[in-house]
C-alpha cells in the first residue's frame, strides 16, 4: 500500500489498529508500513509494525521495530510489552523475564501491566510467576473480564482446569450483557496468527511447489507416501499370523524405517508457507 500524501501517520495508525483487531495482519501490515513511510522514526508507527511482526511469528524482526520505537521513546509502554513478548518467542528466556519485570518496574499499580508480565513470563517457560501475576491482575482489577480471561488461559494452559471455570464463569459473570462475548482471550500484543503449513489452492500457479516441497520427500506429498509405507507394510508385519517369520521381520524393517524416514523429514521441513 502506497502512503497517501492526504492522510496522516495517525490516520494510517487508527486503520491498522481497526485491521489488526478484525484479524486482518497482512492489511494491518501494510497501512502501518505506509505510515512508516511518513515518518520512518514515528515511536507508535514502529511499535505498531512490531505487533505485526510478531503476530506473523517472526519475533526477530518484532524486536527490531520495538528497538526502534524505544530508541525514540524510552519509555514506550506497547514498545517494551511488544519487546517482551518477541524476546520469549525467540527463547531468550533470562531476556524475556527481565523485560516483563521492567513493565513491573514502570507501574507496579497498572493491572494490564500484570496482565502482560503475565503472559510474558508464561510464554517463557516461568509457570509459577505467571500464576502469581495473573491473580494480581485480578486483585488489582477484579471488575475487568480481562483479568479474568487472563487468569483462566494460564491456570487452563497448567492444567488448572477448576481455576480455569472459575475464572471464566467470573468474567462472564461480570459482561451479563455480553459485551465483551466477543472480544479476544489475549491482548493485541500477545495474539498470533494460525499458521498453515501447507496452502495448495488450485488457483495457485505454485501449487506444485507447494505439494511436492524442494525435495523428494520435503513436501506433503512425499511424507504422505513415506507415512502410507509405513502404514501398508506394519499391517501384515503385526496381523500376517499365515506369514514367514523372516518375512513379517522384513515387513516390519521396512515400516519402522518408512516411519522414521517420514517422523524425520516432517521435523526437518515442515516450514509454515
Amino acid at each position: 500500500m502506497d502512503a497517501d500524501p492526504k492522510r496522516t501517520v495517525a490516520e494510517h495508525l487508527q486503520s491498522a489498529e481497526m485491521l489488526y483487531d478484525l484479524g486482518q495482519v497482512p492489511d494491518a501490515r501494510a497501512e502501518t508500513d505506509a505510515a512508516l513511510r511518513l515518518d520512518p522514526l514515528d515511536p507508535d508507527a514502529n511499535a505498531m509494525a512490531a505487533v505485526c511482526a510478531l503476530a506473523e511469528h517472526d519475533p526477530d524482526e518484532a524486536l527490531v521495530y520495538a528497538g526502534a520505537a524505544l530508541a525514540q521513546t524510552p519509555g514506550h509502554r506497547r514498545a517494551m510489552i511488544t519487546r517482551g513478548y518477541a524476546l520469549a518467542d525467540a527463547g531468550r528466556r533470562d531476556e524475556a523475564m527481565q523485560a516483563a519485570a521492567s513493565l513491573l518496574d514502570l507501574d507496579r499499580t497498572s493491572w494490564l501491566h500484570h496482565v502482560h508480565y503475565a503472559l510474558i513470563t508464561r510464554r517463557a517457560g516461568a509457570a509459577q510467576p505467571a500464576l502469581d501475576a495473573a491473580w494480581n491482575a485480578v486483585n488489582l482489577a477484579p471488575d475487568q473480564p480481562r483479568t479474568h480471561r487472563t487468569l483462566a488461559a494460564i491456570a487452563e494452559d497448567l492444567g488448572m482446569d477448576d481455576l480455569a471455570k472459575r475464572s471464566r464463569r467470573a468474567a462472564a459473570d461480570l459482561d451479563p450483557d455480553g459485551a465483551e462475548a466477543y472480544a479476544p482471550t489475549l491482548p493485541p500484543e500477545a495474539r498470533r496468527v494460525r499458521r498453515r503449513w501447507v496452502d495448495a489452492d488450485a488457483g495457485d500457479p505454485q501449487w506444485r511447489e507447494k505439494i511436492a516441497g524442494d525435495g523428494v520427500f520435503s513436501g506433503a506429498l512425499g511424507r504422505s507416501i513415506l507415512l502410507g509405507l509405513a502404514v501398508v507394510f506394519a499391517v501384515p508385519a503385526l496381523l500376517g499370523s499365515e506369514i514367514g517369520t523372516g518375512a513379517r521381520l522384513c515387513f516390519a524393517a521396512v515400516a519402522v524405517a518408512a516411519w522414521v524416514g517420514w517422523f524425520t523429514v516432517l521435523r526437518r521441513h515442515r516450514n509454515p508457507e
